[in-house]
């Protein structure tokens, strides 16, 4: 099993009922958040990398599509302003209301890092960081794909 550092787990919590939405200290930082900075998912959006988004959004909309399982987990990358990709891990738990499994009521979570910052491999990331994705000759994937050893 593995081994987490408590004190470097980001918690959220989603309340479908009363709108309420949480971020802790610890995932504003894993986020690069301020703490000023309302929990909302076009935050969120704005930190995740570009290629990951699209599965990013399929995930956290699974509550609202009436198959929710409850216990979900799912990894992707941040992209920091400097360039730099980080891999995080995140688990949620999804709370039904009594007698209704497909009435998802709220979502909670645990997020961490779990491999740590690294340079841009190429300067495609800056392109796609400065929201220039059409300019960029080839995709992140494919370029991290050619300098991965087999």
């Amino acid at each position: 099993m593995k081994q987490w550092d408590l004190q470097k787990i980001g918690i959220f919590d989603i309340n479908f009922e009363t709108g309420e939405r949480y971020w802790s200290a610890e995932l504003r930082r894993i986020l690069r958040v301020p703490d000023s900075m309302p929990p909302d998912f076009s935050v969120l959006l704005q930190h995740v990398h570009p290629d990951d988004r699209r599965a990013l959004v399929a995930f956290a909309m699974q509550p609202l599509q009436g198959n929710c399982p409850q216990h979900r987990s799912f990894e992707h990358r941040l992209l920091d302003p400097d360039g730099v990709v980080r891999w995080v891990h995140v688990e949620a738990g999804t709370a039904f209301r009594n007698g209704n499994e497909r009435d998802v009521v709220r979502v909670i979570g645990l997020v961490t890092e779990i491999a740590g910052p690294k340079a841009p491999t190429a300067p495609v990331e800056n392109f796609v960081f400065a929201g220039n994705r059409e300019a960029a000759p080839v995709s992140l994937a494919k370029i991290q794909l050619q300098l991965t050893p087999i």
